[in-house]
C-alpha cells in the first residue's frame, strides 16, 4: 500500500478498530514525557535540543504561506465557516495593538502606585486614572468602523483572528468566556489580551521564515460543542491520524466512532486532501444533527502543533493509518494537561490550587483579626 497516495484512506477504505487502549498507552506515554526529564540529545551543533524535534524537516515558506487563513480560504469557502478578511491592516491599528496593556482606545485605565498586597486593605488613594489611550495610537476611527461592518455582513456576531492563529489564550478576558464579538470593541479586547495574536503580528511564530503581512480575519459566529472538534494529521498526502481535540470523555463519541471516522475520512477524500502542502495538519467541526463537516484551520507539519492523544514519533513513523482516537473513560485531564489550563486559559492567580490557598489564607487572617 502507498504511502504517498492521496487517497490512502479514502471513502472505501475500512474504518480502523478503535481502542481505548490505544489512547490510554498514548496518555500514559506523553503523561511520562511531561512529567520527566528525557534523556539528553543534541543536534549536529553538540546543542541540546528536543528528539522528536529531530524527526521533522525545517519549515519551507511555502508551507507556512499554505497555512496563512487568506491563502487557504478561497479553496475551502464552500466547507468552512463564513468569513471576511481585513487587508491590509492599518498602521496605526498595529502600533495599538502592539502597545502594552489591556484597553479600548479612548477608554481609561487604572494604574497602581501603591505595593501589592495579597488582600490589600487600601482606601483606593494608591489608584489613579490614565487617560493615555489617545497618546498610544492617533486615530483608529477607519478600522473600527470597518470591523462594526464586516461584524454586520456576518449576522451580527464573529469571532477574531489572525494570520496564523486565534485568541483563545484570552477568552479569560471576555465576559461571556468565549471569543464572540458584536462590537469593535469586543475584538479589541480580545486581540490585546492574547499573547498568540501579538506573535502573529511581530513575526514569532515562524521567526526564522519571511514575515507577511498581518491581517485581521472576522469569522461567523456559532455555538460550537467542543466534542465535535477534531484534529487529522496528514503526511506525504495521506491521512494518518484523528484525535478528538476536546481532552474530556465523552461517552456517545465512543458510540458514533466509526460514523465519526468514517465522515473524516470522505471529507479529506473530496476536500482536504486539496490542501497544496504534502505534510499538513488541520482542524474540523463534525455538525451532530447535520451531515457536515467544516474546516477550523489549517497547520503545517511541525512539532510546534499539539498532537492531541497522539505522540509525535509515532505519527512521523507509522506506515499505516493511526485510526481515530478519543478521550478515554477514567482518565483525569488535569493529570496529564495541565498546562492547556493553567498557561492558555487562565492567569496563574486563578488556578483552583492558588484560589483556594488564596481562600485559606483569607480565613485564617479572619479569624485572627476578630476580637
Amino acid at each position: 500500500m502507498s504511502n504517498n497516495s492521496p487517497d490512502l484512506q479514502g471513502a472505501d477504505s475500512p474504518p480502523a478498530l478503535y481502542t481505548e487502549e490505544d489512547a490510554r498507552t498514548a496518555i500514559s506515554a506523553l503523561a511520562l514525557t511531561n512529567n520527566q526529564d528525557a534523556e539528553a540529545v543534541t543536534d549536529s551543533q553538540g546543542e541540546a535540543v528536543d528528539d522528536n524535534t529531530l524527526l521533522f524537516a525545517p519549515l519551507t515558506q511555502s508551507e507556512v504561506d499554505n497555512c496563512a487563513f487568506s491563502s487557504w480560504y478561497p479553496n475551502f469557502s464552500r466547507v468552512t465557516f463564513k468569513s471576511e478578511i481585513i487587508r491590509p491592516l492599518d498602521a496605526e491599528f498595529v502600533k495599538y495593538l502592539l502597545s502594552d496593556g489591556v484597553f479600548v482606545p479612548g477608554q481609561k485605565r487604572m494604574e497602581y502606585h501603591g505595593e501589592l498586597e495579597e488582600f490589600g486593605s487600601s482606601n483606593g488613594s494608591d489608584w489613579s486614572d490614565s487617560d493615555d489611550g489617545g497618546d498610544v495610537v492617533e486615530d483608529i476611527s477607519s478600522t473600527t468602523a470597518e470591523i462594526s461592518r464586516r461584524i454586520e455582513i456576518l449576522g451580527g456576531s464573529a469571532f477574531p483572528r489572525t494570520t496564523w492563529s486565534a485568541p483563545t489564550d484570552a477568552d479569560w478576558a471576555s465576559t461571556t468566556s468565549t471569543l464572540e464579538c458584536k462590537t469593535p470593541q469586543d475584538v479589541y479586547w480580545l486581540l490585546k489580551a492574547s499573547t498568540k495574536i501579538a506573535k502573529d503580528l511581530l513575526n514569532e511564530r515562524y521567526p526564522a521564515l519571511a514575515s507577511v503581512e498581518p491581517e485581521l480575519v472576522l469569522r461567523k459566529w456559532a455555538n460550537l460543542h467542543p466534542s465535535m472538534v477534531f484534529r487529522c494529521f496528514v503526511r506525504n498526502n495521506s491521512l494518518i491520524g484523528i484525535s478528538q481535540v476536546d481532552v474530556q470523555f465523552h461517552k456517545f463519541l465512543s458510540e458514533m466512532s466509526a460514523d465519526i471516522e468514517q465522515k473524516l475520512q470522505k471529507f479529506f477524500a473530496a476536500h482536504a486532501s486539496k490542501f497544496p502542502s504534502e505534510s499538513y495538519c488541520y482542524d474540523v467541526y463534525v455538525a451532530r444533527t447535520v451531515d457536515r463537516v467544516l474546516v477550523m484551520d489549517f497547520e503545517p507539519w511541525s512539532y510546534s502543533v499539539d498532537s492531541c492523544l497522539f505522540e509525535w514519533r509515532e505519527l512521523c513513523t507509522t506506515a499505516q493509518f493511526l485510526g481515530l482516537r478519543l478521550f478515554p473513560e477514567g482518565v483525569n485531564p488535569l493529570g496529564h494537561f495541565s498546562a492547556k489550563y493553567s498557561s492558555s486559559r487562565f492567569p496563574i492567580e486563578m488556578t483552583a490550587d492558588a484560589y483556594h490557598a488564596s481562600v485559606a489564607t483569607m480565613i485564617e487572617r479572619m479569624k485572627s483579626e476578630q476580637p
